[in-house]
């Protein structure tokens, strides 16, 4: 069909909406900020959670159980989300693995342990009931391949809190599957979920529950597997614990060819080496994976937008936000404050970010 003139002016009832004599009834932040203050739960799509309890675990461990409002779409055991708290005046993010199962009442359990220098870890141990946090919709793949009737999980330290979830969950449906665990931490009294274990030693006949503490038998070798699960290679294998911890467990797996059996869960922690020297960086994003490059102090923003991408963004100074991005690993410089990010997930600003490394984004 030929376009007029007429018609080709004619705006659509898109743009006749977005027109500012319509404002603020057109402007969505206008509306977030109108309903949350009636609310904080209100939203038009974030997600967002009141603490519930503030449980303590261990000596530098502590449970948040959270409610999160209708926006919130579930989630498996195994899976994480992000929690995003402020800390004087800004905004940090930072990923935690569900430690229970889905329950009735719709609450969620995050298991966090403070470690030094860990912003958010620190502040969540802070948060009392009936404040309000930010989270992601939940993410991951940590789960066994497919319901095997042979099940070895293998953690250390803070990682057991996904494995704390997947047996809650067999407990759930009264599974019958044969699950061993495998569990380090220093002495018994920093093992996490000590005694839930017990509990759901007794509801699954089939779990058996090996604790090594490093304090007393010295560091643990992945070569015991075959004293403590004779069996251990024809079982899908769980891991999740330190970095050293489960670079040896893969190295072993991997050397007995039996790397196809193991699956890890470290939120990207692993990121490639730093290079801060390099003229350009790789930049991972999508599924299926893409690529850009980012040359050295060019803002990741600046290099999504010359790889033709349209990232959201405002100010491009670093100040509204509007650019946030969730980083699922590398390294990244601020601009504005020098500062290095960690290598894991977490939430980044574009139009301040430059990489270090090669970087993975949720673009």
């Amino acid at each position: 069909m030929i376009q007029t003139e007429s018609t080709a002016a004619k705006p659509s009832l898109r743009q006749w909406l977005r027109h500012p004599a319509w404002a603020p009834l057109n402007d969505p932040a206008a509306w977030q900020r109108l309903t949350t203050a009636i609310n904080p739960l209100w939203t038009l799509g974030e997600v967002r959670a009141r603490v519930i309890r503030n449980v303590i675990e261990t000596q530098d461990t502590r449970s948040l159980w959270l409610k999160p409002n209708r926006h919130f779409r579930g989630f498996r055991p195994g899976q994480h989300l992000m929690l995003e708290l402020e800390i004087a005046g800004v905004r940090h993010a930072r990923c935690f693995s569900l430690s229970a199962a889905p329950r009735p009442d719709g609450l969620l359990r995050l298991t966090i342990k403070a470690r030094e220098g860990g912003r958010v870890s620190m502040a969540a141990h802070q948060l009392e009931p009936g404040q309000i946090v930010r989270i992601s919709q939940a993410s991951g793949e940590f789960a066994a391949k497919s319901s095997p009737a042979r099940l070895l999980l293998i953690s250390a330290g803070s990682g057991i809190t996904p494995m704390l979830a997947i047996l809650d969950g067999l407990a759930a449906v009264s599974a019958h599957t044969d699950v061993h665990l495998v569990h380090g931490a220093r002495t018994p009294s920093d093992w996490i979920g000590a005694d839930e274990l017990k509990l759901r030693a007794a509801q699954l006949p089939g779990l058996k529950i090996h604790f090594h503490g490093s304090d007393v038998l010295g560091r643990w070798r992945p070569q015991d597997l075959s004293t403590l699960v004779p069996d251990w290679s024809e079982r899908d294998a769980l891991l999740c614990g330190p970095d050293a911890f489960m670079q040896a467990v893969e190295t072993h797996y991997a050397t007995a060819g039996l790397s196809e059996r193991l699956l890890s869960e470290s939120f990207g922690r692993r990121a490639a080496p730093l290079d801060p020297s390099a003229s350009r960086h790789a930049v991972t994003h999508g599924k299926p994976e893409q690529m850009f490059t980012a040359n050295s102090g060019q803002s990741l923003l600046e290099a999504a937008e010359a790889a033709g991408l349209q990232p959201r963004f405002g100010c491009r100074r670093g100040i509204c936000m509007s650019c946030q991005c969730r980083k699922h690993s590398g390294t990244v410089k601020n601009l504005l404050t020098g500062q290095l990010s960690s290598p894991g997930e977490e939430l980044i600003q574009l139009c301040i970010s430059t990489p270090q490394s090669a970087v993975e984004l949720a673009l």
